[in-house]
């Protein structure tokens, strides 16, 4: 073979070569989707750096915490507006209309017909009661007029509930009840159930009135 000739296929065979070896090297090889190598833990162990992270993480999210801080308060604010706006913090017949004090009356003399042995000892002490609260000479006597004459028990959960009287009339039946007697927890409970009250409201009137 002469060397003009050779000169070109050495040429051919070196670029081939430089081909194969580029292919070589790069079979396979797709680094837009090969995970980067893991960077080496820090000194302490991984269980450290898995610390220090959250860490960071949480420093590196003071926005984040004062928003929640904030959400929490004005969350508690509407709750302890809400609870007060359905349970009174206090019994004040003083407060109420005269329609409204006249059914409270006639519901107490009811439930305690219904909850309670109704005995002498009872009336007093329900009386007793409604005398702290702010019952008046004309209330009392409302209250005892309907103990001789109770009107249906029916019809006076309609009226407390048409005057939204639920959280007031709810304490008027737990101080009626015997605590003490099964039928005067259940009759409460029946109450309350009866004028839809919250949970929250139940356990309050509960805690200011059960005996």
């Amino acid at each position: 073979m002469t060397e003009a000739a050779a000169a070109p296929r050495s040429g051919f065979l070196a670029g081939l070569q430089r081909l194969l070896e580029r292919r070589v090297d790069h079979d396979g090889a797709a680094p837009a989707l090969e995970i980067p190598p893991t960077a080496a833990p820090p000194v302490g162990g991984a269980a450290d750096g898995g610390d220090v992270g959250r860490r960071d993480r949480r420093l590196r999210l003071p926005q984040e915490i004062l928003d929640r801080s904030l959400s929490a308060k004005v969350l508690d604010g509407w709750l302890q507006n809400r609870h007060q706006v359905l349970v009174p913090l206090t019994f004040r017949l003083g407060r109420l209309e005269a329609g409204d004090v006249a059914v409270l009356m006639r519901f107490t003399a009811t439930a305690l017909l219904n909850a309670s042995k109704a005995d002498e000892a009872a009336r007093r002490g329900v009386e007793r009661w409604l005398g702290e609260v702010g019952a008046a000479g004309a209330a009392i006597a409302q209250f005892r007029a309907a103990l001789d004459a109770p009107e249906p028990l029916s019809r006076l959960v309609a009226a407390v509930r048409e005057r939204d009287l639920a959280p007031y009339a709810y304490a008027a039946a737990v101080v009626a009840s015997d605590a003490r007697d099964p039928a005067g927890r259940l009759f409460a409970n029946f109450i309350a159930a009866r004028l839809a009250l919250p949970a929250d409201a139940v356990r309050s009137v509960d805690r200011r009135y059960r005996r």
